[in-house]
């Protein structure tokens, strides 16, 4: 298979995505004394075409047909209810002028019912309504700070081995953030760590998650079929913590949140954080979110803070899909600029252009 990749990356570059391998027999004496073949299809990436698809968020505790049914309706009377309040909300504030709060928060792509919401009853200047501005800013932070309450980021039991995957779309900065996690679990805190790729679509991301395992001083393996990830779990049994990287898989490509599926279904007790970037549109964000519900994400993880013109997304998304935080990405140094997601920090760069 190594030979297999290295003619790949020669022939096609870095940037070939895999689309297939296969391991076969030729020659030999009814099917004995014969020699291993590996076949591997690859082409040139090509981004794929956005869908406009809907489908509902199906939380991790859905466990049987009939929970998930009462759940999805459940849901859906829920978003219907808060659709209407935001159509309520929007035609409130079409007909009249906004506050300067609520001008910071929809200057941040807050949705209208949101912003509304937290701004409910905060005096702030407006029709000669006036009050301390620190203060205000105060309650404003004490607020989004209530949205931000689930935080939990990978907790390490003393004995066992804890199993997390990094999934999510292209582009994110998956890989870069499970080389950050490594480096801190390994250097920081002492734990025995092992990293496992699945990402072999892209050359390059092997390549670059190798060099981050010799840095760090962990075990780097490249697995190619759930199969291999079972075995790859097994071997690493003794170790405190093992992070699956996983290829960047499109949101309107079934078959491949399918193998993503399949993929993840070998262990059931993988912790699963669904990687998304602050700088995606929030429509974008959305559909992402919704499609890669079939592999129930039991997190969300924020990278590029530091690169995000707002943060409103966040606060919409867990509005919609109420779930748990976990870390956020401040920058591209490994492994400095990763923390457990700081809800007072967000909320005051949230309100950043809010000026007292």
């Amino acid at each position: 298979m190594p030979e297999a990749m290295a003619q790949v990356k020669q022939d096609l570059g870095r940037d070939a995505v895999i689309l297939h391998t296969r391991r076969f027999k030729k020659g030999g004496i009814l099917g004995f004394f014969g020699r291993e073949m590996v076949e591997v299809m690859a082409a040139l990436d090509s981004p794929a075409a956005p869908s406009v698809e809907k489908k509902q968020w199906i939380p991790p505790a859905a466990n049987t047909i009939e929970d998930t049914k009462i759940t999805a309706m459940q849901l859906e009377m829920s978003n219907m209810r808060k659709m209407m309040e935001q159509m309520l909300c929007q035609f409130s504030q079409d007909s009249k002028s906004t506050s300067p709060l609520m001008d910071v928060l929809l200057k941040n792509d807050i949705e209208p019912v949101i912003a509304e919401s937290l701004i409910k009853g905060i005096p702030d200047g407006k029709n000669g309504a006036a009050g301390d501005p620190g203060m205000i800013r105060k309650l404003l932070v004490d607020r989004i700070v209530q949205c931000l309450q689930g935080i939990d980021g990978i907790d390490i039991s003393p004995s066992g081995c804890k199993t997390v995957a990094l999934i999510g779309p292209t582009g994110v900065g998956k890989t870069t953030t499970i080389a950050k996690l490594a480096a801190n679990f390994a250097l920081k805190e002492g734990y025995k760590v092992a990293l496992i790729t699945a990402d072999t679509y892209r050359i390059a991301a092997v390549e670059q998650l190798k060099i981050y395992g010799d840095i760090i001083g962990v075990p780097l393996e490249i697995v190619y079929s759930p199969d291999e990830l079972r075995t790859a779990l097994y071997r690493h049994g003794d170790k405190h913590l093992v992070l699956i990287d996983t290829a960047g898989r499109s949101p309107s490509n079934r078959e491949q949140l399918t193998e993503l599926q399949e993929l993840l279904a070998v262990d059931p007790y993988i912790e699963t954080h669904l990687v998304l970037s602050t700088t995606t549109k929030y429509r974008d964000a959305f559909e992402i979110v919704n499609k890669f519900s079939v592999c129930s994400p039991h997190k969300f993880l924020f990278t590029k803070v530091d690169e995000a013109s707002n943060l409103g997304t966040v606060l919409n998304l867990l509005y919609h899909f109420p779930t748990t935080l976990s870390y956020m990405t401040t920058g591209q140094s490994v492994p400095d600029d990763i923390e457990l997601v700081n809800s007072t920090k967000l909320a005051n760069m949230i309100l950043r252009d809010y000026h007292e």
